[in-house]
């Protein structure tokens, strides 16, 4: 409770009145989903399409390909090493209606592939 509430709410006490209290505004929570993929090597046969709730994931030496089946938001891709194994991280949220995505991520359609930058 912030000062200016608790002194609003003091004075009113002493009045005899009743003082609705100011509710906080609620953030709108996102939810996002990681994924954390292990990249096949140069030599290695590439793995068949992987089905995703948002689509089909396609892993590739030099990155992801990710084709979207509905609506999604996509963010946060990057490429790592962990003990000489190839990884990639992204995010993504299912999407109900077609809407603007937030800054630093992408909207993608039914039907369109998302290939990150390497």
């Amino acid at each position: 409770m912030k000062r200016k509430d608790f002194l609003r709410k003091m004075k009113d006490r002493r009045r005899g009145g009743t003082l609705e209290e100011r509710q906080p505004e609620k953030r709108r929570k996102v939810d996002w989903r990681t994924l954390r993929v292990d990249l096949p090597g140069p030599e290695e046969k590439l793995p068949a399409a992987e089905p995703m709730p948002v689509g089909a994931l396609h892993r590739m030496p030099k990155g992801i390909r990710l084709e979207a089946s509905s609506i999604c938001w996509v963010r946060g891709y990057r490429r790592y090493e962990v003990e000489g194994v190839p990884r990639a991280e992204f995010q993504y949220r299912p999407v109900e209606i077609d809407s603007e995505a937030p800054p630093g991520s992408v909207s993608l359609k039914p039907g369109e592939s998302w290939e990150p930058e390497n």
